[in-house]
């Protein structure tokens, strides 16, 4: 029945999107757009994005006739990945990046479809309501169980009054990213929770602010804990008192965020480059809390004390207008709890159980360059990350960094071959026990994709099907990283070998 369920609400929005899309317009389906023109980022994981680099022209938008009496449209818009690859051995491709944010030549699949509701109500005023559901793999071919994983990714109402935005509900809620790394170095928000910005307008340049509060928790004793509890005589039924689950932790993490961007502008309008500045901001604090291990009797209290964390960042950004040309730096620190992704639990802390004493500090650089029948995608970054933990020598202290290059030589208009280039590595503050020196994880990656583009040459023009060979050469601290038993650790060398698509048009949640 659930499976039904979450089939009939996808063919919900599809059979909407067609059926207002006919009664307003018989007009051909759009094609999948580039990401857009620098522009102050206010919406939109994980997992496995298009690019929303806010450095590239956008495309022709979507123009509906008016009709008497009728406010706004119904908007579908989708991004997705299918990919399927064998290990050259018999099993089947993954993933063997050693670094936390690795080049996505060998990712999974992933999707997402959303229906959007798009008023405007008077030349000032107008609104969206956005709602984006995400499929995450294993799907039904590799697993056999029909309950496939659908989330909400977005789930949010935004209203415009002339340059004023406000919204308020469940978003991916994001900045800038780096496409060749599947990544967002600077910003990157999943909460429910609201917004608002404004933006001001100069001669030729344009200034944005925008600010977040929002909140996450999760289904983790770090977090949220329930007990069965006896249920009060006085409710008790005939067959007994029974008992009921009862929250004895709720602990939600709270996020603020602010953002400045400014665009520079050419005030000579022929002139397509400009130069984009950010400065970005977040606060985090999570409250005190009590965890029960029911796991002994009589169970044992532990006490979870407050705890808090700040992060400051910057990105500076330069476009030329054509092209999809651009190259991006970006710089960002953390300290206490914001030094963690909010969708993952610390593993150690300081002695007084908080995170105070972890940091991190990122530098990250990505770009795009075309030019005749040439590309180059460029994605890299140095992460130093220290927890709270006083003891010298820890998995949780760790410095890495990757460099990774995509150039690609475009055939005539649609076809096209890429390579692919990387090299990785993780230091980590641990002895190799065969070395006796700080243990350093690192290897070199090599690809080859020959690749069919139906929308025309460049980087970010989508869909494109292509063919995957990856070869990955780890060193041997890399295979100690595995469990024995695990081939990663017995194989100095892996293959990925396979076929994928990509596509991305009329999304809201990759602008």
């Amino acid at each position: 029945m659930r499976t039904l369920l979450r089939c009939g609400a996808v063919a919900l929005l599809i059979a909407l999107s067609v059926t207002s899309r006919r009664a307003l317009a018989e007009e051909p389906p759009a094609t999948a757009p580039a990401p857009p023109a620098p522009a102050a980022a206010t919406a939109a994981p994980a997992p496995a994005p298009p690019s929303s680099n806010g450095l590239i022209a956008p495309s022709t938008p979507i123009t509906l006739p008016s009709i008497p009496g009728d406010t706004g449209h119904f908007e579908f818009g989708s991004y997705g990945r299918v990919v399927i690859a064998s290990d050259g051995r018999g099993g089947t491709g993954r993933d063997a990046n050693v670094v936390s944010y690795g080049d996505r030549i060998d990712e999974d699949s992933y999707g997402e479809v959303e229906l959007r509701r798009e008023d405007r109500f008077s030349p000032s005023i107008s609104t969206k309501v956005v709602w984006t559901l995400g499929f995450f793999p294993p799907f039904f071919h590799f697993s056999g169980d029909e309950t496939q994983a659908i989330v909400i990714r977005n789930l949010y109402a935004q209203a415009n009054y002339d340059d004023l935005t406000l919204w308020v509900g469940s978003r991916m809620y994001r900045g800038d990213d780096i496409y060749l790394l599947d990544w967002w170095p600077l910003d990157n928000q999943n909460t429910v929770g609201g917004g608002a910005g404004y933006k001001f307008h100069w001669k030729t340049d344009e200034t944005s602010v925008a600010a977040h509060v929002g909140m996450q928790r999760l289904d983790s004793t770090y977090q949220y804990e329930q007990i069965a509890a006896p249920i009060p005589n006085i409710l008790a039924t005939q067959a007994g008192p029974g008992a009921e689950n009862v929250t004895v932790l709720d602990r939600p993490r709270t996020i603020e965020t602010l953002k400045l961007t400014h665009l520079f502008k050419h005030p000579n309008p022929a002139q397509k480059d400009g130069f984009k500045f950010v400065l970005y901001g977040e606060a985090q604090e999570i409250s005190a809390g009590v965890y029960t291990d029911t796991t002994v009797n009589p169970p044992v209290q532990t006490a979870l004390p407050a705890d808090s964390g700040w992060l400051v960042g910057t990105e500076l950004a330069y476009w030329t207008g054509e092209r999809d040309t651009f190259v991006q730096l970006f710089f960002r620190h953390a300290e206490g709890i914001a030094a963690y992704d909010p969708l993952a639990v610390p593993l150690t802390f300081a002695n007084d159980r908080t995170t105070r004493g972890s940091s991190e500090t990122l530098l990250a650089l990505g770009g795009n360059y075309e030019a005749g029948a040439f590309g180059l995608l460029v994605g890299a970054y140095l992460r130093s990350f220290r927890d709270g933990d006083p003891s010298p020598t820890t998995s949780q202290k760790y410095d890495e960094g990757i460099f990774a290059v995509r150039p690609q030589l475009f055939i005539g208009e649609h076809w096209g071959v890429a390579l692919e280039g990387a090299f990785e590595a993780k230091r980590y503050a641990v002895l190799d026990p065969n070395t006796d020196q700080p243990l350093v994880a690192s290897e070199w990656r090599a690809g080859l994709m020959p690749f069919f583009s139906p929308s025309g040459r460049g980087s970010y023009k989508r869909p494109q099907l292509r063919l995957i060979y990856a070869l990955t050469a780890r060193n041997s601290a890399t295979r100690e990283l595995y469990p024995a038993q695990d081939v990663f650790s017995q194989r100095p060398v892996e293959q990925f070998i396979g076929m994928g698509v990509e596509w991305w048009f009329n999304s809201s949640s990759y602008p």
